[in-house]
């Protein structure tokens, strides 16, 4: 039976949730799990030398593992940390989702809306049905995300005419979206729009799986330029789409995606090697603004499993003086506690300008 589970703090409740609500309710993983701590007495060696502290125990997928003639470990979804925190807002608009679509392939996924939570709740219910749709036609899993996003896009637009527009109103709200895919332990493809990170743990350097979809990026100014759309920058520096949006892709934003925005994403696909790859994480803005990718592996690295890891790296960012909500999930690979953190994370020299998209 697959396991599902979702995080939301949203306490609206909109028609189309609830038959949803209904199917998953019985499979929803409590939010308690992330307390969970893990037994270390048994040690998988997943590059054969060496040792290390701090490992999790994980079983051993053995057809996979002979086919590649190594060992590649099963990742299941209670033992993924998450951590979700309001910040200085008003709302948190921040999701995040993980399930098991298929047997042996995991799909995880992060949604930081912004002018309300209304796309990323409708991402997060979404998603998965539209991802599964499109696996049993296509192999290709970076063909799979660029569909699934397009699709979901398109439908989310359709619902806002026919339910949620009033006298020609569309609500201005979106959402970034970094969905990942694990299939059969060590194939990982992302796919994301917005300024939402992935990032890997290798060898204990951090290695950005993402790329945030700002309007100065020169290919992505140049379509919205030729689109008709215009880049300004706001009073903080921050460059704009229409003097409206910090971000140049996004899922919703309806009354831009005449103007350049897109909800194509970008996708990469990259082989996990379990002897060398600690763990994956996916954070939202409110993290990476004040925080780079290597002050969160280090975050990570000090830290005995990956839900007391993703509790760490939200204290710091709202330590460090981030003032939007604060999201991550950490998910933990075969070198989990091999590269233990031994950076300064605590540095002084600090940005503290707003993280606000709009």
């Amino acid at each position: 039976m697959h396991s599902l589970f979702y995080a939301s703090v949203a306490s609206t409740r909109l028609p189309w949730r609830r038959p949803f609500e209904r199917c998953f309710s019985k499979s929803a993983v409590s939010h308690k799990s992330d307390k969970k701590r893990y037994n270390r007495t048994s040690e998988v060696n997943f590059d054969n030398f060496g040792a290390w502290n701090n490992r999790l125990n994980l079983d051993i997928l053995m057809q996979q593992s002979i086919k590649h003639g190594k060992p590649i470990p099963q990742i299941k979804l209670d033992q993924v940390g998450w951590a979700s925190e309001l910040g200085r807002r008003k709302e948190n608009e921040d999701r995040i989702i993980m399930d098991e679509l298929e047997p042996n392939l995991l799909y995880f996924g992060l949604f930081d809306g912004h002018g309300g939570s209304l796309t990323a709740d409708y991402c997060q219910y979404h998603m998965a049905l539209h991802i599964k749709y499109w696996l049993h036609r296509e192999k290709d899993l970076q063909t799979v995300l660029r569909r699934a996003f397009t699709e979901l896009n398109n439908l989310y637009t359709r619902h806002l005419y026919y339910h949620m527009m009033t006298e020609g109103d569309v609500p201005p709200c979106g959402t970034t979206a970094t969905v990942c895919l694990l299939r059969n332990g060590n194939e990982l493809v992302v796919g994301s729009v917005g300024d939402s990170r992935a990032v890997l743990s290798r060898r204990g350097r951090g290695i950005s799986l993402t790329q945030d979809h700002q309007p100065d990026r020169k290919g992505e100014r140049d379509r919205i330029k030729k689109a008709g759309g215009f880049v300004s920058w706001n009073s903080v520096g921050r460059p704009q789409v229409c003097g409206r949006l910090a971000m140049t892709r996004s899922i919703g934003d309806v009354e831009l995606k005449g103007f350049g925005v897109t909800s194509i994403p970008e996708t990469r696909s990259i082989e996990v090697d379990h002897g060398k790859d600690g763990f994956l994480v996916l954070a939202s803005d409110g993290i990476s603004f004040v925080m780079s990718d290597q002050e969160m592996c280090e975050s990570v690295g000090r830290c005995k499993d990956p839900p007391e890891a993703a509790h760490f790296i939200a204290d710091q960012a709202l330590t460090f003086g981030t003032d939007d909500n604060v999201t991550a999930m950490v998910v933990p690979f075969g070198a989990w506690g091999k590269h233990s953190g031994t950076g300064n994370i605590n540095r002084f020299h600090r940005n503290f300008i707003s993280s606000s998209r709009a």
